[in-house]
């Protein structure tokens, strides 16, 4: 196996003369931490085109600021640092190619794109470790990379200098597979464009909208995991117009539902006691025995309390009421 130390030559990372090495691959994670928010990274490339199913242009505004919330470094994380030189070591042993660990680099014409590339390859690409699991296969099929991994490639290959990129990914445990990403200029433009604009807002300290979907959501509740009991807040015309849009849709959604049930039961009634609907020969709808089990916590406290103090679990929560009034 042949992986190196990345060797430092005055102040630049050696083979990469468009970065400067702002600090070694070993540097305690607080301080690399404390570095990235002094740009735009590649994990944050396919945020700031709004595309990141996990974290939102305005996370990646709040964590350059310093206000972002803490994300609680979970299991399957630390497990992906902890294989990574197996991964590392693999492509060494499948490709004959070897590779350099790096560290944290800034780009010389735009200082405030970084880079934390995983290793420099010495046939002149990059080397980027992904370890994901089994449910996101299909992002890999037919030889293609996941979008994160694509656009982290491209900001890196930005940020470097360098021609092609080798995405080395464990998918559910497997053997990892080899992918080359080769240098996209009009992809490469786009990446650089949308993160100079979120980085002026981080310099305007202006906030990005939030764009909806799992990760704002996500990002709200982590924000703001509790309430102040009897806080208000007063509200402008905007906010007010916002709920009186919510409240349509929600009715919307409820007549919506409403109507589902209605011909959900019009069919079940249809099939009596029938478990299978054909039409021409074909299944067309089922409506099988199931058993619900359900236990009660109030029971379980009263009569087996240690039990339920080692089984029951509490998860705080807020909820969302729109209390405007209807118009007539």
């Amino acid at each position: 196996m042949t992986i190196l130390d990345g060797p430092v030559v005055s102040g630049v990372a050696h083979g990469f003369p468009d970065a400067e090495l702002v600090l070694p691959y070993d540097a305690p994670r607080p301080v690399w931490l404390e570095a990235r928010r002094e740009g735009v990274g590649g994990s944050d490339a396919l945020a700031c085109l709004g595309l990141d199913p996990w974290k939102t242009r305005l996370e990646v505004y709040l964590d350059k600021v310093g206000q972002a919330p803490a994300r609680e470094q979970t299991k399957r994380m630390r497990w992906g640092q902890v294989v990574e030189p197996a991964i590392l070591e693999w492509f060494n042993e499948e490709t004959g190619i070897p590779a350099t660990r790096v560290g944290l680099m800034r780009s010389k014409s735009r200082s405030w794109q970084m880079a934390s590339v995983d290793a420099a390859a010495a046939d002149g690409g990059l080397v980027e470790i992904k370890n994901t699991n089994y449910h996101r296969r299909d992002e890999w099929e037919d030889d293609q990379v996941s979008d994160g991994a694509e656009a982290q490639s491209q900001h890196y290959l930005a940020v470097t200098g360098r021609p092609h990129a080798w995405v080395v990914a464990q998918i559910g445990g497997e053997p990892p597979v080899i992918r080359r990403v080769d240098r996209d200029e009009a992809l490469i433009d786009t990446i650089c464009a949308m993160e100079l604009d979120l980085w002026r807002m981080v310099e305007a300290r202006t906030p990005p909208a939030l764009e909806g979907g799992r990760a704002s959501e996500d990002l709200v509740n982590r924000l703001f995991p509790t309430g102040v009991p009897g806080k208000p807040i007063d509200v402008d015309d905007a906010f007010v117009a916002k709920l009186a849009e919510h409240k349509a849709l929600t009715k919307a959604e409820g007549n919506a539902k409403r109507r589902k049930n209605e011909l959900r039961d019009e069919l079940a009634y249809v099939m009596g006691n029938a478990t299978e609907a054909y039409y021409r020969g074909e299944l067309v709808a089922t409506r099988n025995n199931h058993v619900k089990t359900t236990a009660s916590v109030a029971d379980l406290r009263e009569k087996h309390p240690d039990v339920a103090a080692e089984v029951v679990t509490e998860t705080p929560y807020r909820k969302f009421l729109n209390k405007i009034k209807e118009t007539p």
